[in-house]
């Protein structure tokens, strides 16, 4: 084995424990499936094209034939210098007498091959209260290593990763006191309950790993050419359905009009590699999203990281193909054909002489087999990576990995398929477990294949929960999604009495201007509690209540609907729009109903607000048309609020610096894990970027207008973003920052200070 070092490393890649490479791919082949060099029998049984040697004949043996060959595709090693003609001589005479092989003596462990079926597994006995399978399974493996059972969590630490985990927000203060006060003993199912029914923010959440995992994007490659499509109104559909997955995953191999851009990836402008094609590309995501394999190395050549060929990749490709397809080997055409052929035929097989509709319906058929274990394995595997750290298979796209705890991943599997492939049923399954509920553990460094559990591990958040956190405590979500998405609340069965519109649209009188600024003061009795403002502009407009700006917008045909509790004072209280219309004259409509209790006040556009151009004079506002008329329609609809839904959340808008930064992908490619390191950029932009800095320091003019003491700020911020008080300590270094609480940069400073806490930006 010494004589196989090359000047530049070692003549074969270095095998891992499981008998799979670790290194990266690198461009040319070095290994035909099946082939192993760990022992002399592997050695001599070669793999896929044959013995790698014949005993006592070096000229037969096929590793001596590619270290010496000048084929660029298939020589040994792929780059830099050739082996030494001194060492191959060495090789060579070592074959020629038989291959001398110290009995014992290995170069690795032979790989381990997941098994295809569903497995049953026999549940340990439990230990008194931890009857959940989940727990019996794990106590069963910490006590087999004498690892003491991690603590539980503090009920408070317990909520906040449950809401963040289940729907990807924060728990508000109100939501927390709540929670604290009840003494029911099932009070943590019951939250776990509450959050995943609520379908709007659990599809809200869970999209962002499912665009990531589908490739399914609002801008981006390919949609300018028209070469990619998205399946978001699909998706967020089955989402908030709760579709099954096995159906989910039918729809999306043998798709609908709205469910077909995953399997046709991306049209890629310009020459690509043949590896890049689109069957190529659908060959090789449907493997690794649904079944954790990796054919991306096998699209080129045959891997050698694990067994897949070149032909399997092919075959499987063609599946999809509406063309004869041949087979490329790095980039160059070999003159073979591949035949449609799905890669488990233990299950079956696909007719390769039916039209492409049928076979996708067949592969459907396949991959959602009740036999295929790989696939439910392979989907709880990833549920347990989000919900816990790290997955029972790790990585998640590893699945010819063996796991750290295989009865708990098989286990998870059956029961998954039994439950009907029902993916909230199986978060509330992971979530209501003592393991789930346990407190979190933080490693030192990343652990390796010695990996064992010992609780669930603390996580950062993602980007889009980091926005929507800091949306939370702010209130600056955005006006309106990317995400063509049905989030309208369900009608309810007694709906609420029609709220009469008084406004009217209202303009400049004198010469056509595209910009000019209203306002009007409005004088009330006590503070309000409720307060909801409607509002549009023809174009686009700027609404600021007591120097606070509380919305704006660019779309006309979308009002604004928002609460504006907490702005409005007792006494005089300034409305302020800056209004402009692209290319005419601009028209701003808007109506604000507040309520104290004692008094009910309607404000609404009317020829009493006042209008001037930019820094001109004051003059009173001419009503153009009266709500309702042409050309505008009804576009204050007081029930338009709700059929919007909720506020806006991260994973329904466009891609931003700031998002990309915190690790949110192009989704060019699939994901299915996202990086978890701080890079410098991220700490740039958590600290010196614009976009958070906007969020914070509108956030800050609108706690300022809620008139909050500062010490009941201090608290608020504390029990909304980390869902603890301040220790003595913390309050006292907090207050002197923020002082009175009047100052709306202190208070953005305050709001800096807490968010940039690793406490903040962790699940624990």
């Amino acid at each position: 084995p010494e004589a196989w070092e090359g000047p530049r490393g070692p003549l074969f890649p270095p095998l891992g424990p499981n008998g799979n490479k670790q290194s990266d791919c690198p461009k040319n082949p070095t290994h035909l499936s099946g082939l192993s060099l760990n022992t002399r029998a592997t050695l001599l049984a070669g793999g896929e094209s044959g013995p790698a040697a014949v005993s006592g004949k070096g000229t037969r043996s096929l590793f001596l034939q590619r270290v010496t060959t000048d084929d660029e595709t298939i020589r040994m090693p792929p780059e830099g210098p050739r082996v030494p003609a001194d060492d191959v001589a060495v090789l060579r005479a070592w074959v020629d007498r038989g291959l001398d092989w110290e009995a014992g003596v290995t170069l690795g462990t032979v790989g381990w091959e997941p098994p295809l079926r569903p497995r049953e597994v026999t549940l340990p006995t439990a230990r008194a209260g931890r009857e959940h399978p989940i727990d019996r399974l794990l106590d069963h493996a910490l006590a087999a290593r004498e690892q003491p059972l991690p603590p539980p969590a503090a009920d408070a630490v317990f909520l906040r990763r449950a809401s963040l985990d289940a729907i990807g927000l924060l728990p508000s203060p109100e939501q927390r006191r709540v929670f604290l006060a009840d003494s029911g003993a099932d009070k943590r199912a019951r939250a776990i309950t509450r959050l995943l029914e609520d379908d709007i923010a659990y599809a809200d959440h869970w999209l962002t790993m499912w665009n990531d995992l589908l490739r399914n994007d609002y801008t981006g490659t390919g949609f300018i050419t028209k070469g990619r499509t998205q399946i978001t109104t699909w998706l967020y559909a089955s989402l908030r359905a709760n579709k099954p997955y096995d159906q989910m995953v039918r729809e999306l191999i043998a798709p609908t009009a709205e469910s077909a851009g995953f399997i046709n990836g991306i049209k890629w402008r310009g020459e690509v590699n043949a590896s890049q094609s689109r069957e190529i590309q659908f060959a090789q995501n449907v493997s690794q999203v649904f079944l954790g394999i990796n054919m991306k190395c096998a699209s080129c050549h045959d891997s050698f990281i694990d067994r897949w060929t070149l032909s399997e990749a092919y075959n499987l490709a063609a599946i999809y193909a509406e063309h004869p397809l041949e087979l490329n080997r790095c980039d160059k055409p070999i003159g073979q054909m591949a035949t449609p052929r799905w890669i488990f035929p233990e299950l079956g097989d696909v007719d390769p002489q039916a039209a492409q509709p049928r076979r996708l319906e067949q592969l459907a058929g396949l991959m959602t087999h009740p036999d295929n274990g790989r696939f439910t394995r392979t989907l709880v595997n990833r549920i347990w990576h989000r919900l816990m750290g790290r997955g029972i298979v790790h990585p998640v796209d590893a699945m010819h990995t063996r796991p750290w705890n295989e009865d708990l991943l098989d286990y998870l599997a059956v029961r998954f398929a039994a439950d009907g492939y029902d993916l909230r049923r199986l978060i509330s399954f992971i979530m209501t477990s003592r393991a789930y509920q346990s407190r979190s553990i933080r490693l030192e460094e990343a652990p390796g294949e010695d990996y064992r559990y010992a609780g669930p591990l603390a996580r950062r958040m993602t980007a889009e929960q980091f926005l929507d956190a800091t949306w939370q405590l702010t209130g600056t979500n955005p006006q309106q999604p990317a995400a063509k998405v049905n989030r309208h609340a369900e009608p309810s069965a007694a709906p609420e009495p029609p709220v009469s519109v008084a406004a009217a649209w209202i303009w400049y009188p004198g010469p056509l201007l595209s910009k000019v600024q209203f306002r009007r003061t409005v004088t009330l009795t006590g503070k309000p509690r409720q307060a909801r403002l409607m509002a549009t502009c023809d174009n686009a407009f700027r609404l600021r209540i007591n120097g606070t700006e509380v919305a704006a917008s660019k779309n006309w045909q979308q009002p604004v609907y928002r609460d504006l509790a907490g702005l409005f004072n007792a006494g005089e209280n300034l409305i302020e729009v800056d209004a402009e219309m692209f290319g005419g004259a601009a028209g701003f409509i808007c109506q604000i109903t507040l309520d104290s209790g004692s008094q009910h006040t309607v404000v609404a556009t009317d020829g009493t607000w006042e209008v001037r151009p930019p820094a001109g004079e004051w003059t009173t506002a001419e009503v153009l048309k009266p709500h309702g008329a042409a050309p505008w329609g009804e576009l204050l609809d007081p029930a338009a609020a709700g059929r919007r839904g909720p506020p806006v959340r991260a994973a329904l808008v466009e891609n931003d610096f700031l998002m990309r930064s915190l690790g949110r992908p192009h989704r060019d490619q699939v994901v299915t894990t996202r990086p978890s390191e701080l890079t410098t950029l991220q700490a740039i932009d958590l600290s010196n970027g614009d976009i958070l800095a906007g969020y914070l320091a509108q956030g800050a003019q609108r706690l300022v207008a809620q008139g909050k003491s500062a010490d009941d700020l201090v608290t608020w911020l504390y029990r909304f973003a980390l869902s603890r008080d301040p220790t003595v300590a913390e309050r006292a270094v907090l207050q002197d920052i923020v002082g009175q609480g009047r100052d709306p940069v202190a208070v953005e400073d305050l709001l800096w200070t807490v968010i940039m806490q690793p406490e903040f930006q962790m699940i624990r």
